[in-house]
């Protein structure tokens, strides 16, 4: 039993469950329904950027991957939720 709880992916997978629900639970109470929230959604966002980078580098094992991939992950990474970032602010 012991060996599952040293094993990193074990703790990343706590860490992404509980972030998880921080996240839905920032989400429920951020204010009424259909409403949008700028707040809110910022945080939701950069929750989702640090979960997709906890499971590029944990789960696909890009932290052991030479340089040029780890730096494309995160470029792709900062361009996407840039964009997201970006898309929301435009229309609002």
């Amino acid at each position: 039993m012991t060996t599952y709880r040293r094993n990193p992916l074990i703790l990343v997978w706590a860490l992404l469950t509980a972030v998880t629900i921080a996240s839905w639970q920032t989400a429920r109470d951020g204010g009424e329904a259909h409403h949008l929230n700028a707040t809110v959604t910022v945080i939701v966002l950069l929750i989702a950027a640090i979960k997709t980078q906890l499971v590029i580098w944990h789960f696909m094992e890009v932290r052991h991957a030479p340089t040029w991939l780890k730096v494309t992950t995160s470029g792709w990474l900062l361009a996407l939720f840039g964009l997201l970032f970006g898309f929301y602010f435009a229309a609002g």
